[in-house]
């Protein structure tokens, strides 16, 4: 008796620590299309106890906030859909633990910055599509993690911002621009891929260059030659190389020493810039034309303008349309071709008819550019996207509308054989549009002899 009362004791007691352990929900937050045509950000909780619940989501509302009153974001905002995944910890400890020892956040954050990143990538997909494109934000309720950011191995995402939010310990220091800017620092690390211009101590060795760091090299560089400076296309004939930090150079790009945190030997774009060589976390400045630009390239990488296309077939009529993310500050340039010509443009819809088209096989296609001005220099196309379609135009020879192709119609059909099609009466008898009832018009009707018809005249074959 007593050691069935021990087992219902173990068994009691893991149902209660199951049903209490905590699980990860969702909350849409800016829903702007489907997840798998978007770039995804998705904020996580990490050190925040089930009574900070309401912190954490006032967290995520101030970084958001700061993120899309910036450029390019605030522009591009309608290629974003913001979450935030909540899930609280056992409690706030932060502190360094020993390996091995269980740690008492969700997340199993060590030391501060290893956290649990196989965790983190599981519990994200697990509210998304496998491709689709996500940037995961890791909100930490602490004020020791300035933050990092980027590509990370291991994980699936596009990549992972980490932030200390200054809560846990009421830092003043940590306020709540300083924290949400320093969001979008790391936000730019973990989308784009820049790196930080910050000017540092560290000194370059003899003879070192970028070819001797881990790239890839967006917004720094070791190059001093103009012609191999990567983004030598917006600077200025009359800016001198290497520019001079001063002041008549505030807002202009050029090759100012000092980023990567060495104080020479790396060159970064802009005097000032929201990735680094600034002085004051709560008034940072803009991003430079050169991040501006990575920034908007890669949402184009991920957000297809013609993916949302629907066509709606009628009887006589298609109607193809799309319903792109439209930048704010500009609109896209829209070309609908037909077998390679232009027939409309500026448009989101195109209506086709039947014999507009004429019978047979057609490639239709439309193409989208964004004519932005913060893009000079796409080698890859990210900001023209194009998508193309075969349209089959068929002959419905079901001339008496019983829904079949018999005799019916083949007598009806005769009685105009061999007339021109001149009238309405006449022209529902001429399958191939050419302006006569002809044998070309019998094989059409002969090809669908005996078939029941579903009153489709157009057909569309996907790519």
């Amino acid at each position: 008796m007593k050691k069935l009362s021990l087992a219902l004791a173990i068994v009691m007691a893991w149902v209660v620590s199951v049903l209490a352990t905590e699980v990860p929900t969702i909350t849409p937050l800016m829903v702007n299309g489907p997840s798998k045509n978007r770039v995804n950000i998705v904020f996580l909780s990490e050190a925040y106890i089930a009574s900070q619940k309401e912190t954490y989501f006032n967290d995520v509302e101030i970084a958001t906030e700061e993120l899309f009153s910036r450029s390019p974001f605030k522009e591009y905002r309608t290629s974003f859909n913001v979450s935030a995944i909540w899930v609280a910890s056992k409690d706030s400890l932060l502190a360094v633990v020993k390996r091995g020892e269980e740690t008492k956040t969700y997340f199993g954050l060590w030391g501060g910055l290893n956290s649990d990143l196989t965790k983190i990538d599981n519990i994200s997909r697990t509210f998304f599509g496998k491709n689709d494109p996500i940037v995961v934000v890791l909100l930490i309720n602490d004020d020791r993690i300035e933050g990092e950011g980027g590509q990370v191995s291991g994980i699936s995402e596009i990549g992972l911002a980490v932030n200390g939010t200054g809560r846990l310990h009421h830092d003043p220091f940590v306020n709540n621009k300083m924290f949400s800017n320093m969001v979008v620092h790391e936000f730019g690390h973990a989308l784009s891929k820049l790196k930080d211009e910050t000017k540092g101590l560290s000194a370059m060795k003899p003879g070192q260059t970028e070819r001797d760091f881990e790239g890839p090299f967006i917004n720094i560089t070791t190059e001093t030659s103009r012609s191999l400076i990567s983004w030598s296309y917006w600077i200025d004939p009359i800016t001198p190389i290497p520019t001079p930090n001063t002041g008549d150079y505030i807002g202009k790009i050029g090759l100012f020493e000092g980023a990567n945190y060495y104080r020479d030997g790396w060159y970064r774009p802009s005097k000032a810039c929201t990735m680094g060589s600034f002085t004051d976390w709560n008034d940072m400045p803009p991003f430079c034309q050169v991040c501006r630009e990575a920034i908007v390239k890669t949402i184009a990488k991920y957000v297809d303008p013609t993916a949302e296309l629907v066509s709606d077939v009628g009887d006589n009529t298609t109607t193809f349309s799309i319903d792109p993310p439209e930048p704010a500050d500009h609109p896209l340039v829209i070309s609908w071709k037909v077998n390679g010509a232009v027939v409309a443009t500026g448009s989101k819809n195109l209506p086709v008819t039947d014999t507009e088209i004429g019978y047979g096989r057609h490639t239709l296609s439309v193409e989208v550019a964004d004519p932005t001005e913060f893009v000079r220099y796409d080698p890859e196309k990210l900001l023209v996207r194009s998508k193309t379609w075969e349209v089959v135009s068929v002959p419905e020879p079901d001339f008496t509308g019983d829904g079949m192709v018999n005799f019916d119609d083949f007598f009806e059909f005769a009685d105009y054989f061999g007339r021109k099609a001149l009238t309405q009466e006449v022209q529902k008898y001429d399958l191939d549009w050419d302006g006569e009832i002809s044998f070309g018009d019998f094989f059409l009707l002969a090809d669908q002899f005996g078939q029941e018809l579903k009153g489709e005249r157009m057909k569309i074959v996907e790519p």
